[in-house]
């Protein structure tokens, strides 16, 4: 069984240890959007989304305090691509390390990150289509610049301060009627509005596949995608990037495929693992072994089935397995 946790939670008590940059961060609102799942399992590392769910037309629906409803922006898939996109970053500053993925049955999380031990962190998501901007209770909405010639609002807690005090959200409206928000804290800039106007102008609303560094020629059929987390960079160690997807069989027998930089684990997950290409796979059975997966050799099987595409994010594929 999964055991949960919140991995923010764990960076903001760190805060309050640690002298803060000067900022008046949100922490319950912070809280409320990067809540994580601890999902090293095993392993022991902290990450992850929590967040209240519910189904939504093939997607998954967070209730936000307000009542506002947030929708999808990540989802798992059962094709060639374990991972995709309903919204997706563009243009983004050289501040940015990376942008990562977390979907799964407790919610969806894309966010751009930067290093460091306060990293510059830029949420996205979306809310449910609207006459008006989703506002929470207590904030209050002000205009800003149109965003591709669409209406836009700051959403702050500080009447007089759109950007709330560093902890800034910038929220416009697409053309399907829905909303996009960028949620953003630890921006280096002074004011960062033209910055935020400017990712915002470049996010792409629709349905992409997002390229991973694997393929897999196939896995056993009664295999199934409970979560994928593409975290870049990682929460702990050297700022590399991970990933993890994680499957459930048939008799409820589960599996962890962990693809890292060669090298860059802080710690050495238990499990069959190889590495090629400058990359390490390692396949982890949590409990007992599916049958399915003893069926065709065991996790050194799937290590054979398994090519490794490299550091260059530009030879990774959406063709995934199969």
């Amino acid at each position: 069984m999964t055991t949960n946790g919140n991995g923010l939670g764990a960076e903001l008590r760190e805060l309050t240890r640690s002298p803060a940059p000067p900022m008046r961060l949100d922490i319950d609102r912070a809280r409320e959007v990067g809540r994580r799942r601890l999902w090293r399992r095993k392993i022991g590392r902290l990450l992850g989304v929590l967040v209240v769910s519910g189904t939504l037309a093939g997607g998954w629906m967070v209730v936000s305090g307000g009542g506002a409803e947030r929708v999808t922006v990540a989802t798992v898939s059962e094709g060639t691509d374990p991972l995709v996109a309903y919204a997706s970053f563009g243009w983004l500053p050289d501040t940015v390390a990376g942008v990562s993925y977390e979907v799964g049955a407790h919610g969806d999380q894309v966010v751009a990150r930067g290093l460091g031990k306060y990293p510059m962190s830029l949420i996205l998501s979306m809310y449910a289509p609207d006459d008006d901007p989703p506002v929470e209770s207590g904030r209050t909405a002000m205009p800003a610049q149109p965003v591709n010639g669409r209406r836009a609002y700051w959403i702050t807690k500080y009447p007089g301060d759109p950007l709330s005090g560093g902890d800034a959200y910038l929220r416009w409206q697409v053309p399907d009627g829905r909303w996009a928000e960028l949620h953003a804290y630890y921006m280096p800039e002074a004011d960062p509005r033209s910055t935020l106007l400017r990712i915002a102008a470049d996010v792409t609303v629709g349905t992409k596949p997002v390229p991973l560094p694997l393929h897999l020629s196939s896995v056993p059929a009664d295999f199934e995608i409970t979560e994928v987390h593409f975290v870049r960079p990682a929460l702990l160690g050297d700022g590399a990037w991970e990933l993890m997807i994680f499957y459930v069989a048939a008799d409820g027998g589960r599996v962890t495929l962990l693809v890292s930089p060669e090298g860059s684990q802080t710690m050495s997950p238990r499990g069959s693992c190889k590495a090629e290409a400058g990359l390490e796979l390692c396949v982890t059975v949590e409990g007992k072994m599916p049958a399915s997966l003893a069926a065709i050799g065991g996790p050194e099987a799937l290590l054979r089935r398994a090519t490794l595409l490299g550091m260059d994010e530009r030879e990774w594929t959406t063709q995934v397995i199969g």
